[in-house]
């Protein structure tokens, strides 16, 4: 709770502090592929810590200890496995959709409030289960139908809500978000959460055909990630033309503005403890607890986030622009998450809905991919 409530925070208060750029003027910092570095910088410093720990054990050469006790007759019917090197290389594709999806959240999340991102965050299990249909062959029972369905009308209520609350903010007081600019955050960040998705189920192919543990999975993603954002992406977002001067982002002046602000360090320092931390507990949390404590956490996270955003605007700072507004449409975009988490629980069999069929009781168990630990309540369909 803490820590998936303290990321959210932190990366959208970066977005929102002011600092001096290389020229010499102050702008808000805006950066949002830095802060997709920032997220793949705290997933590849988890293998890092996790091999102090562990007394690198990457490095280790296969002991005597270390021999299948099974001889290799015996293991000759069972699918041949990869080398190291190609569980490792394999891990690259998922990292590839991590990378697009924080990209696309991170623009998103600066022009919507923080609430309404956590809660848009939500489309990721209709993506989810239903890319899982066509690519994992999974089966979706009645009760996975309602939900789904359940979950769009909540989605669609807090978007229209958004967009209502943003025109009216506007009308009234001269400096609300116009609508093309509200579309276009909202946009992104189910594009982020389809792309999400498309890690989700790629984690999941993964992780049965590679034996790698799940916190090697999320540092060598986090490696192949900043890999590919040191040799393409940042001498992409150099040479394409844009209004960070004169590029699409401009690494250099990041730097600058970073140097010139004591916040702007911490909140980014914060950011890369919690989001490094939030990784570890993620997986962790969805073996130790039950479903119904998951979902609660889940929509504690949110109702913390959206608090902390109308206690910014009303007891510190009412023109800060991290700061939320109640306004006379907060009530509908409060029912759409209501709806939401309703369709999640019905989704998610916390609750059950008389009359229809279920699949067999399971033993609870680790998600097989990162990402959806991440949810804490599965977004894929349980196996039959």
């Amino acid at each position: 709770l803490l820590t998936g409530t303290v990321n959210t925070l932190t990366m959208k208060i970066q977005f929102t502090i002011n600092s001096v750029d290389k020229n010499g003027d102050e702008k808000l910092f805006q950066k949002p592929w830095f802060g997709t570095l920032n997220m793949l910088s705290a997933m590849f410093l988890v293998l890092v810590v996790e091999q102090l720990f562990t007394g690198c054990t990457l490095c280790r050469k296969q002991t005597a200890q270390m021999v299948p006790l099974l001889p290799d007759d015996l293991l000759a019917n069972k699918k041949e496995s990869k080398t190291w090197s190609q569980k490792v290389l394999l891990v690259a594709f998922p990292a590839f959709f991590d990378l697009l999806a924080t990209a696309f959240c991170c623009i998103g999340i600066m022009y919507i409030p923080a609430s309404v991102w956590q809660m848009l965050r939500g489309s990721a299990l209709v993506f989810c289960a239903l890319l899982s249909v066509c690519f994992l062959k999974r089966k979706m029972y009645a009760f996975n139908l309602i939900g789904l369905a359940i979950c769009v009308v909540g989605i669609t209520t807090v978007g229209l809500a958004n967009i209502l609350g943003s025109n009216s903010e506007g009308a009234d007081s001269g400096t609300g978000t116009d609508l093309a600019t509200t579309l276009y955050g909202m946009g992104l960040v189910l594009a982020g959460q389809l792309v999400q998705a498309a890690q989700v189920i790629a984690e999941e192919w993964l992780m049965k055909d590679v034996d790698l543990p799940a916190v090697q999975i999320i540092g060598f993603e986090g490696f192949w990630g900043l890999l590919m954002m040191m040799a393409i992406v940042y001498p992409l977002l150099w040479v394409l033309p844009g209004d960070d001067g004169g590029h699409v982002e401009d690494p250099i002046d990041t730097a600058v503005m970073l140097s010139n602000s004591l916040p702007l360090i911490t909140c980014v320092v914060t950011y890369l403890i919690s989001c490094g931390t939030f990784n570890i507990t993620g997986i962790q949390v969805t073996a130790a607890l039950s479903a119904v404590h998951r979902m609660m956490l889940d929509a504690s996270r949110t109702m913390v986030i959206w608090a902390f955003g109308l206690y910014v605007h009303y007891c510190f700072d009412p023109n800060s622009k991290f700061g939320e507004s109640w306004n006379s449409y907060s009530y509908i975009q409060l029912v759409g998450f209501v709806i939401l988490v309703t369709g999640q629980a019905i989704y998610g069999e916390v609750l059950k809905l008389p009359g229809l069929r279920y699949p067999p009781a399971t033993l609870a168990a680790l998600h097989a991919s990162p990402a959806a630990a991440a949810y804490l309540a599965s977004p894929l369909p349980r196996e039959a």
